[in-house]
């Protein structure tokens, strides 16, 4: 009995992360616990029932772009990468590490470059930011700060961090990790 309880939460599990993907990928919701309490709540879920790992979302996002748009998806890719590898070069003195979709690969049209930069540097990053005349809003959700730098083709989103609390759980390349990608995407 219990093994059937155990079959049928993975299974709950892997419809919520399914239409997670789905909400994320077609309305531009960023947010993945947004995007679980939705899922779940469209699927008629008890609150809290069922909640995939951001993982599982992502892993759901990779398989719905590899049916749907593999090319596209490929092409936006690399895309955004190289336009990370640029902003990430400009912003070369404060160690700016790559998180988030575009870290993972798992992009889609409404994703942002984001970027996470050491918390301590914040009051230099925001005079640098002024100096050089890049549009930004700071933005500040559940304590934490970031800027929301005003871009083309994607926007950049750059979280400040404490130097001990980066997201272990999260994929982050650095500049030297990214460009080594970079290369070994190019046929």
């Amino acid at each position: 009995m219990a093994a059937a309880h155990d079959v049928r939460a993975l299974q709950v599990r892997a419809q919520v992360a399914e239409l997670a993907a789905r909400l994320m990928a077609e309305h531009g919701l960023r947010d993945y616990a947004v995007a679980k309490r939705k899922a779940a709540r469209q699927l008629g879920l008890p609150e809290g029932y069922g909640m995939p790992s951001n993982e599982e979302i992502d892993a759901a996002q990779a398989e719905r772009q590899a049916l749907f748009q593999p090319d596209e998806q490929a092409s936006r890719l690399t895309d955004m990468r190289e336009q990370a590898r640029e902003v990430m070069r400009v912003f070369g003195r404060f160690a700016p590490a790559l998180t988030g979709a575009v870290a993972s690969g798992v992009v889609s049209e409404h994703s942002l470059i984001e970027l996470e930069i050491a918390q301590d540097a914040s009051k230099d990053f925001e005079q640098f930011l002024v100096n050089r005349e890049i549009a930004y809003k700071v933005q500040d959700r559940a304590d934490r700060m970031a800027y929301l730098i005003y871009s083309e083709p994607a926007d950049v989103l750059v979280h400040m961090v404490a130097r001990d609390i980066r997201h272990a759980h999260a994929q982050r390349l650095s500049l030297e990790r990214l460009e080594k990608l970079l290369t070994e995407a190019r046929p």
